[in-house]
Formats: structure tokens, C-alpha cells, sequence
């Protein structure tokens, strides 16, 4: 076999990843991040949504809560 190739930037092909998982995908939304605290005796609910945006994957976006940057 010849010896491997070194990898350098011109040959490393940059792909999105999800900054939720960290998957790498074509297909990413700009999102952001709700955080929800349910109900409980001791705590009233609430949902807080990050101001800043992030780009997730398709199944993040199914899984997690979000808003989807208008």
C-alpha cells in the first residue's frame, strides 16, 4: 500500500453539522433554543428561548424545543 495521504485543508471537504448533535447535514434550519421547566409542586412552568440562533438538523428539529428564526 503507499502511505496515507495527509489531509489538509484544500482536501478536507468543509459539510454543515447541527449544532445541537453535531451531525454533519446538507440540510440545516437556523433555530433557537426553547428551554422548558414543567410544572411541578414546588415550580410554576416556564419556556425561556435563547436569543442567539443555531442550525440544526432535521432531527433535532423533531425532538427538541425550538423556534424556527423567522
Amino acid at each position: 500500500w503507499p502511505p496515507p495521504r495527509r489531509r489538509t485543508a484544500a482536501t478536507v471537504a468543509t459539510v454543515p453539522t447541527c449544532d445541537s448533535c453535531g451531525a454533519d447535514d446538507e440540510a440545516l434550519v437556523r433555530v433557537h433554543r426553547v428551554y422548558v421547566t414543567p410544572e411541578a409542586w414546588d415550580t410554576e412552568p416556564s419556556r425561556r428561548a435563547l436569543d442567539a440562533s443555531e442550525q440544526w438538523c432535521f432531527a433535532c428539529c423533531t425532538h427538541y424545543p425550538h423556534e424556527p428564526v423567522a
